[in-house]
């Protein structure tokens, strides 16, 4: 996998990422992934942190970061956003051009190629809906980190739209935020409470992110301050949350996939010797729904006539049952197996040849649809969770004993978690890797060799290191234990995440035993 031989002229990009559970993030890396591979491409994410994180014991996760070379990789694309939140885009741009390899950004990084979406534009089409649709005057901000250029951004946004609408700034309805969901609680309560802002002088209530906009909704409903009867609320992102919430979040939609694609592209047409684009920027569209008062917008159009393709019925009523079945059937997996919304888009022919022009009945239909999204993500989830749990009991069980064990609990519980094969390895001092536990298809024990930090995967897993995979930090108190290597499945960075606080409590386990043995 390491080796430029064994690449042979198949690209491989490091996707540097911080948290993958984060939904944001998760996005983007999955469209990365579909991009490289489909042109013959792997890519090997890091799942890190931002860099100088507050808090300590995140430092550990960035070590991973240490591990990306020209020896392993042939680009690097970096979700600079969020990794260098913490540093601003002259500290990411620093960072990321020491890489000897072509490096592109998701997100402005100084010197660095690029692709962003229009923050401005965004913020500015929330500002102006609020103030022409709804009449809204006092809009109270709740602000990103101030060393995120996204956040500054945002902000400006807001003061040009107040100006060109001759609205006043005030200081008093711009709240601190850090883009997480805890802001948004926090921002009402230092709105309501530590300002003592009355209610009747806020209409409404702009944030920059989505998830800090459901922390507000979240603060609010506590409160029992009706959204949006009594206050407006918007977002920005369009997360899968922000369609289901109550009540549905209005955002800028950020085209994520597009996103992660634009940024992948920009990278193998570098690699394979076309100039490529410098910079791109990506428009973000309006997203309505009722946090703000509006009946949703991201409903399809009813049917023009009655004669639509689309709306013919054909054939017998056994063989129109059986083509509403095999569509439903369909949607269903590729919700399963594919992103947010894939059942929703697969069934919107059939929802708007059921409704015909009636767009109230699509309106119901999405509903019916995004009820089933709910139960049928709950029900994956609980079962994935059980499977989870039965694996880390297994281990528990084993975790005094011969390592070898461990690698027998993983051949046995993760192929019905949809996980082939994986490397769990002990770092050696700062270079060197040591296999600590894993399996692959042919091997259920594999031998314990010591390798090359910078090859990542053990060179016995052949399979795995020609694979996209995930490489996650495995640490233990703000300590890195090692990493595990795992291949791109049909689950969610969650899954990741939780896999990687397992195999780092087992890793724990396997360095006290060998202390106590060799004490």
């Amino acid at each position: 996998m390491t080796t430029n031989d064994a690449r042979e002229n198949a690209p491989r990009i490091a996707l540097l990422a911080a948290y993958l559970s984060d939904e944001y993030e998760w996005a983007i890396c999955r469209s990365v992934i579909e991009t490289v591979e489909a042109r013959g491409g792997t890519v090997v994410c890091f799942a890190g942190a931002g860099l100088s994180d507050p808090n300590l014991l995140r430092h550990a996760r960035t070590k991973i970061f240490e591990l990306v070379q020209d020896s392993n990789v042939d680009a690097v694309l970096c979700i600079s956003n969020v990794v260098g939140h913490y540093i601003g885009v002259d500290g990411i741009g620093a960072w990321l051009r020491r890489f000897r390899i072509p490096v592109s950004s998701i997100g402005l990084a100084e010197g660095v190629r690029h692709a962003t979406t229009d923050d401005a534009g965004g913020i500015a089409q929330l500002v102006d809906h609020l103030v022409l649709t709804h009449g809204h005057q006092r809009i109270a901000f709740v602000a990103g980190n101030p060393s995120n250029a996204e956040a500054q951004t945002r902000l400006a946004a807001y003061a040009d739209a107040l100006r060109r609408h001759a609205l006043p700034y005030a200081e008093e309805l711009i709240l601190s935020g850090d883009f997480t969901r805890e802001s948004g609680v926090r921002a009402v309560c230092d709105l309501f409470d530590t300002r003592q802002i009355p209610i009747s002088r806020v209409d409404a209530i702009l944030a920059s992110n989505d998830y800090s906009a459901l922390g507000v909704m979240d603060e609010l409903a506590r409160r029992r301050l009706r959204v949006p009867d009594q206050i407006a609320v918007v977002g920005f992102d369009d997360i899968a949350l922000a369609r289901h919430y109550e009540p549905p979040l209005t955002t800028a939609r950020q085209r994520l996939d597009q996103l992660g694609r634009a940024s992948a592209l920009q990278l193998l047409d570098v690699l394979e010797g076309r100039p490529g684009e410098h910079s791109v920027r990506l428009d973000t569209d309006l997203v309505l729904r009722r946090s703000c008062g509006c009946t949703p917008t991201d409903l399809p159009a009813a049917l023009e006539s009655p004669n639509d393709e689309r709306a013919t019925v054909s054939g017998s009523h056994s063989e129109q049952s059986e083509e509403v079945a095999v569509a439903i059937i369909e949607a269903l997996a590729n919700q399963l197996r594919g992103p947010t919304g894939a059942h929703l888009e697969a069934l919107e022919p059939l929802l708007r040849r059921l409704a015909a022009r009636n767009a109230l009945r699509i309106e119901e239909g999405h509903w019916v649809v995004h009820e089933l999204e709910r139960r049928l993500r709950r029900s994956h989830e609980e079962l994935t969770h059980e499977r989870l749990h039965r694996l880390t009991r297994a281990l528990q069980l084993r975790m005094f004993g011969p390592t070898a064990r461990l690698s027998h609990v993983l051949a046995e519980f993760l192929p019905n978690l949809g996980v082939d094969e994986c490397a769990i390895s002990e770092l050696v001092g700062e270079q060197e890797l040591k296999l600590a536990f894993g399996f692959d298809l042919q091997n259920v024990e594999p031998q314990r060799v010591i390798f090359d930090a910078r090859e990542l995967i053990p060179p016995t897993l052949t399979r795995l290191r020609s694979r996209s995979a995930f490489i996650m930090p495995l640490t233990y108190g703000g300590q890195l234990l090692g990493v595990a290597a795992l291949p791109v499945s049909h689950h969610d960075g969650a899954f990741y995440e939780t896999l990687a606080e397992t195999f780092s409590v087992a890793l724990k386990s396997v360095a006290i035993q060998r202390s106590t043995r060799d004490g």
